[in-house]
């Protein structure tokens, strides 16, 4: 078959010692002949050919064949096109069926002619031969090896069938390409089975092994096409064909097959293939079938159809977002029922080098953002202490931990006062949230993320802070998905499935043991419930977001976005009843994009694949939970003044019970402004609403132009003395620095550089608004002024005076310095 043409010096001086000692000889052969009968076989002879892994979809369609050693697809003889096996023959050894694994005349013929030329010329092998240099695996041969080669095709012959032989020559055999065997050459030239071969295919392919490198069909056609008419002239010589055959069969054109391979969803595939070559741990649905089996074939869950939607979406936002410094993305859709993994895109493009294409989007570790948030409010939910109508404070707010301190800052850098719990997590309002955080401590809210799923949060609870709540642990795309999902299944998380079953190279099917129950995700499915009427609501995201935004979609759907610090990292993930969908948008090399958040970057892709997807139906409603209607100002029942009551849900037992006294209608005296009182005439009074919140938010509501009801009446005036002690009022608040703070003096830094910005709050209709420290006035604008720091404690206070000329003041606020060490 193979003809090797290299001269070997060996082969002279056998050639030698042959013609000067031939009884010699004989005697060597006869010995040779002997072991034949008691020298084992090698190992190799019972070893699986190489068989190549077939990665498909969940209805079969091809995904990746995976070649470890090779393209390989073993079949039986009678799975061979008869015209292949009389090709063969007619090619490569006419008297296979009579020899005993060496042909004598063959041999002869080639042994006089390598003789006369001193070097291996014709090589005078017959199948069984060739079958037996596969078997040894040898790339150079000599004439020692030839000899080998011969004693093994003699113990194969006492060994082994014809059929069995020309079986194993069939399957093992290299077509070139990485093709083994006759089947797997049949699929890569010619897409369709060996048994299907035509006569002018089969002669096509049996020329091939000769040469593979020189007769290669993609690099060689012409080569190709030229042994094919030898292997049609050997076929007429033996008389399988008749000449008119031959010259139809020749004239014949071939269909080949691109050479491009079959790689879809690399990322997703390329962990199967991981998998399968791994210790398997699936039930084997046959008795008596060893699990050491190889796997010919990994039926996954995937839906090509949808993966080759969902990756052209990721290319195309990817596309369209590149001048704002975004190279990729990556998405995930999950089945909520099954935990079917339908979709699997790791990265744009895989195969862009620059980009870090190969890196994995779904399973690296980065950094979620406000992701995580609605595991804080369901950890706060499930205490009953809160609802979905409470009133959280999104006012400034520094919080002191072990690695410093930190005020946390919205996305639009504005602070929105009192908010609904509903608006505060639908708008993704970051100081509400580490308010909560803080409220429920760094354990329990680590605690929860753990039983949502997510084992990558690894690290102990000092670690993160209340910062966790802002994303500042790292956790994964397939991680966020199923902890979504578990929201969607009303509390129970779903078992992440990739694979349907594994069929063997001997066709026994392995399939995954049955599911376990759901694991709960620390939720009651009424706490569940309460998260997803949240997240699936456009008007409580519209303060944020607006209405009409990717985040909106034309049927029900609960999303959440999440934006890490310096935006290198945005993330959209959200649900139906029927699907979760997550995405990441970003650079896999940690660079920041320029401006790009959740609602900008991954959630317009998030919103086509949702689209794709189509509606879920309606989330079912738990028992426990409760519909009642509130004044969403206090988060109480409605009272006779409340303008805009609207209707909310609670877990059952915690639906409120007071009344709301945000809303007051006050007398007012339209003469000065101030409060009626009761000599006032009737034609001077006029009765306001006013939406007075508790006094934390004064300052934020004088901040924002809300009025208060004044606190003075007409005509109450009166002027002071000189020793009047100033009044305390709210009308006066010392934003920052906070009571109680300490500050420590650098001793690197020079002494003009350490001082604070002081900043408060003061009522529009208060004059002479100015801050003291220690008693002595500051000669500063109140809105701008700084103070040198200085060892010892200090009382900061502002102070104005009111219409009437009564002198005001704030609460004091006390500090304390520490100075050198």
């Amino acid at each position: 078959m193979l003809v090797d043409r290299v001269p070997s010096p060996g082969w002279r001086r056998v050639g030698a010692w042959v013609r000067r000692h031939p009884i010699g000889a004989l005697i060597i052969s006869l010995l040779v002949m002997a072991t034949t009968l008691v020298w084992p076989l090698p190992a190799s002879v019972d070893a699986p050919p190489a068989v190549s892994l077939q990665v498909t979809d969940r209805t079969g369609q091809p995904l990746r064949t995976v070649r470890p050693n090779g393209r390989g697809q073993p079949v039986a003889l009678d799975a061979v096109a008869p015209a292949a096996i009389d090709a063969l023959l007619a090619t490569e050894d006419a008297r296979f069926w009579w020899h005993p694994g060496i042909d004598p005349l063959a041999l002869a013929r080639a042994a006089w002619t390598d003789l006369r030329h001193g070097a291996i010329i014709s090589g005078g092998s017959t199948l069984t031969m060739q079958v037996a240099r596969l078997l040894r695996d040898r790339r150079h041969r000599g004439w020692v090896d030839k000899l080998l080669e011969m004693h093994l095709a003699l113990r194969l012959e006492l060994r082994y069938s014809k059929d069995t032989i020309l079986a194993l020559w069939l399957n093992r055999v290299p077509f070139g390409n990485r093709a083994r065997g006759i089947e797997a050459a049949a699929q890569l030239y010619l897409g369709k089975s060996a048994r299907d071969l035509t006569t002018a295919e089969a002669a096509y392919l049996i020329g091939l092994p000769q040469s593979p490198s020189r007769y290669n069909p993609f690099r060689h056609p012409d080569r190709a096409k030229a042994r094919q008419q030898r292997v049609l002239r050997a076929m007429e010589r033996n008389g399988h064909i008749t000449a008119t055959a031959r010259r139809r069969l020749a004239a014949l054109p071939l269909d080949l097959q691109p050479p491009e391979p079959t790689f879809r969803a690399p990322h997703f595939t390329r962990r199967i293939a991981r998998s399968a070559s791994e210790r398997s741990t699936l039930n084997v649905q046959r008795a008596n079938v060893s699990t050491s089996n190889a796997i010919m074939e990994v039926r996954t869950t995937l839906d090509l159809d949808l993966q080759r939607t969902v990756a052209g979406i990721v290319r195309g936002h990817i596309t369209q977002l590149a001048d704002r410094s975004v190279t990729n993305a990556a998405a995930v859709v999950l089945d909520n029922r099954t935990g079917d993994v339908l979709a699997y895109v790791g990265s744009a493009d895989f195969w862009d080098d620059r980009a870090g294409g190969q890196n994995d989007g779904v399973r690296m570790l980065r950094q979620p953002g406000s992701a995580l948030k609605p595991f804080t409010y369901a950890a706060a939910l499930a205490t009953r202490r809160t609802t979905p109508a409470s009133i959280l404070a999104d006012i400034p707010l520094q919080v002191l931990e072990a690695g410093g301190a930190f005020s946390p800052e919205n996305y639009d850098r504005r602070h929105h006062g009192p908010v609904p719990l509903r608006e505060a997590l639908a708008s993704s309002y970051n100081v509400p949230a580490v308010r909560m955080a803080r409220a429920l401590g760094p354990e329990t809210l680590l605690r929860t993320l753990r039983d949502a799923g997510f084992a990558s949060l690894d690290q102990p609870a000092a670690h993160y802070g209340v910062g966790l709540t802002l994303g500042n642990g790292e956790v994964r795309l397939i991680e966020l998905a199923r902890a979504y999902a578990g929201l969607a299944r009303g509390g129970s998380l779903p078992p992440l499935h990739t694979e349907r079953w594994r069929v063997t190279a001997d066709g026994d099917t392995l399939r995954a043991p049955p599911d376990k129950p759901a694991r709960p995700n620390g939720l009651a499915p009424p706490v569940a419930y309460l998260i997803t009427d949240i997240l699936k609501d456009p008007e409580a995201r519209a303060p944020a977001f607006g209405r009409g935004s990717p985040l909106e979609l034309p049927f029900l759907a609960a999303v959440k976005t999440g934006t890490s610090k310096d935006y290198r990292d945005n993330w959209t993930v959200g649900y139906t009843p029927r699907h979760t969908v997550a995405v990441w948008a970003g650079n896999f090399d940690g660079s920041p994009m320029r401006w790009v958040s959740g609602v900008s970057g991954a959630g317009p892709i998030f919103q086509s694949i949702m689209q794709e997807l189509g509606p879920g139906g309606d989330f079912e409603r738990p028992d426990g939970i409760k519909t009642a209607t509130i004044c969403p100002a206090s988060g109480q029942r409605p009272g006779a003044h409340c303008p805009a009551p609207r209707r909310e849900v609670f877990l059952a037992g915690t639906v409120p019970a007071d009344t709301c006294t945000v809303h007051r209608r006050v007398r007012i005296d339209t003469r000065s402004g101030l409060l009626a009182s009761a000599e006032t005439p009737e034609r001077f009074i006029q009765e306001k609403l006013f939406t007075v919140h508790p006094e934390r938010f004064h300052p934020w509501m004088r901040e924002h132009n809300i009025p208060l009801p004044p606190e003075a009446s007409h005509p109450a005036v009166t002027r002071p003395t000189s020793n009047t002690a100033a009044a305390i009022t709210d009308r006066l608040q010392v934003q920052y620095p906070d009571d109680g703070t300490t500050y420590r003096l650098d001793p690197v830094l020079r002494a003009t550089h350490q001082q604070i910005h002081l900043r408060g709050t003061a009522a529009s209709e208060l004059r002479d608004v100015h801050w003291t420290v220690d008693g002595t006035r500051l000669d500063a604008d109140y809105r701008d002024a700084a103070w040198r720091l200085r060892p010892g404690p200090h009382t900061l206070t502002l102070h104005a005076l009111r219409p009437d000329g009564q002198p005001v003041q704030s609460r004091p606020v006390r500090i304390r310095v520490v100075g050198y060490h």
